[in-house]
This record gives structure tokens, C-alpha cells and sequence, in this order.
């Protein structure tokens, strides 16, 4: 059996890119992409490296329903048509459901020429664990991360945790979603299930690029430790600006701003945020 690798593409801190990571795992023969990227171009882009790194994917795995992580998948299938595309199955409901809308206001009134425009069918999978090459990659989910239905994977062949959106590393954590006490906690005890794997490399969700001393295990305790400041700054803020400035002097110079301006906003001033769905239907209060 031949040993598993990663190639993880960066989309770039831009309004297209949101810092997003797409990641490639790889055997000799076979691989397997993680997440389809946000703008059209870097879906183009991801498409080039994995291109050129020889070995053709026969599955795209889908970590959760932002739309930064699956907007690309036209992309990914144009390219290679009969590569399957997968999700846990309550994952799958919600971008299938979301598909459209997601599209017409992401795909079209933000990102504009840059935005797909045609959805993709994203198949239910039931399964605890994917197979490449006679080597095991486990599905971790659903799991608490920025939003409340994530999955990550883990390569214990390689001690690797690819761990999307329940981790970043130098970057303004999307805490928007996470509006309860209960879910935020929640989001800690995934944290800490996470570091007991003892992973030796951490593939965050969003980070300033794809530079590997970005991967370290030492995001997840990043991780923790601005939710907690954000918490603590949100207690204390009379205001979202307030949130913004204090969080942007304790963690200055961060990828993915819009993360920390949304969240400020959404979570202190109750901004109604189309942008949310579905996770707007849930109708949760925040709580701080």
C-alpha cells in the first residue's frame, strides 16, 4: 500500500478567497478532494494544481454548508465529470436545500461574474470513514465547529487532521453561528476530542496561505483561546464596532476580516444577515 499525501491550495485573503483551504489527499493512482473553494477562479486554480500534481480524484468530500467550501463544485465536476461528490447525509440536505439561494445571492449578487452559476447535486453518505488506496480517512461528524452540522477528517496513517472549520490558524474565527452558550461550548469539547488524536499536522479551514507552518498542531488551542476573547470582548462591548477594534488590537494583521466584522455584527447588533442561510431559520437569540 502506498502511502497517503496532502497538497492543500489557499484561495488568498481577498473577498473571493476568504482565506479558505481546499485540501488534496493522494495516493499513487487515486485522491480524494476536500471542499470546492468559494469564487469561480479559485475553483479554476485548485483545478491547475491538482492538474499538475498528476493523480486524478475519483471523490470530492464536502466538510459543511458554508458556501466557501462548496460554490466551486461546477468547477471540480466540468473538469472531472465523473468524480463523485459527497457529504454526511444531514450535511448533503442542507447544501442541496440551500443550493439555489445560496447561488442567486452569493453566486451571482456578491461574487458576480466571479460566482457560480450552476448547482451541483452533493450525495448522502453514510459512512463513518472514506478508503484511498487501502488506507482509512476518517469522518469526524457531525461535529460543533463555526456552524452547527461540520465534519472534518483524520489520516491517522499520516497523523494528519484536516480539520476545516472547527480550527483556524491565523485568522479571524467565524463565530457568527456559534450564537449560544450551548453551542459554544460545544464547540470546545470538539476542540478538545480534536488534540486528544494528538495529530503531528493541523489543516485549518481558513488561514493567511497555504504555507505549512500554518498546519500546526498549535491551531487548535488558537482556536479556543479567540473564542474565548471574543466572548470576553463581546460581554463587555457596548457596541460591534467596540468587538472589531478590541479583537483587532489583540489579534492584529489576521486573514479573513470580514469574519470578525460579520461576526461582531450579526452576534452584538442582531444584523439580519440574508448571507446566513439556512442557518437563519434556526432563529437563535445570542447569548453572551
Amino acid at each position: 500500500m502506498s502511502k497517503l499525501n496532502i497538497k492543500v491550495f489557499n484561495g488568498g485573503d481577498t473577498p473571493g478567497g476568504f482565506a479558505v483551504n481546499s485540501t488534496l489527499i493522494y495516493g499513487e493512482k487515486d485522491a480524494i478532494i476536500l471542499d470546492a473553494q468559494f469564487a469561480q477562479s479559485s475553483a479554476h486554480r485548485l483545478v491547475a494544481m491538482i492538474t499538475e500534481n498528476g493523480v486524478k480524484p475519483s471523490r470530492i468530500y464536502i466538510s459543511h454548508f458554508h458556501p466557501d467550501h462548496f460554490l466551486g463544485l461546477n468547477v471540480i465536476k466540468k473538469e472531472f465529470p465523473d468524480i463523485e461528490v459527497l457529504s454526511l447525509p444531514s450535511i448533503a440536505d442542507d447544501i442541496n436545500g440551500a443550493f439555489d439561494f445560496k447561488i442567486e445571492y452569493w453566486g451571482k449578487e456578491v461574487l458576480g461574474l466571479d460566482g457560480a452559476k450552476d448547482k451541483v447535486y452533493v450525495k448522502p453518505y453514510d459512512k463513518d470513514y472514506l478508503e484511498l488506496e487501502g488506507k482509512k480517512i476518517e469522518i469526524l461528524g457531525p461535529l460543533r465547529g463555526d456552524s452547527d452540522d461540520a465534519s472534518a477528517l483524520w489520516i491517522p496513517s499520516i497523523k494528519t487532521l484536516l480539520a476545516v472549520d472547527t480550527v483556524f490558524s491565523q485568522a479571524y474565527v467565524w463565530i457568527a453561528d456559534a450564537k449560544t452558550f450551548d453551542s459554544r461550548n460545544e464547540w470546545f469539547k470538539v476542540l478538545d476530542s480534536l488534540e486528544a488524536l494528538d495529530p503531528e499536522v493541523v489543516v485549518p479551514g481558513h488561514s493567511p496561505s497555504n504555507d505549512p507552518k500554518y498546519f500546526n498542531p498549535s491551531n487548535i488551542q488558537f482556536t479556543r483561546k479567540y473564542i474565548q476573547d471574543f466572548d470576553e470582548v463581546w460581554k463587555n462591548a457596548e457596541t460591534s464596532d467596540e468587538i472589531i477594534e478590541k479583537m483587532s488590537a489583540k489579534y492584529p494583521g489576521l486573514a479573513a476580516k470580514i469574519c470578525l466584522e460579520m461576526s461582531a455584527k450579526i452576534l452584538k447588533d442582531r444584523f439580519p444577515w440574508l448571507g446566513e442561510y439556512p442557518q437563519a431559520l434556526r432563529e437563535l437569540v445570542p447569548e453572551i
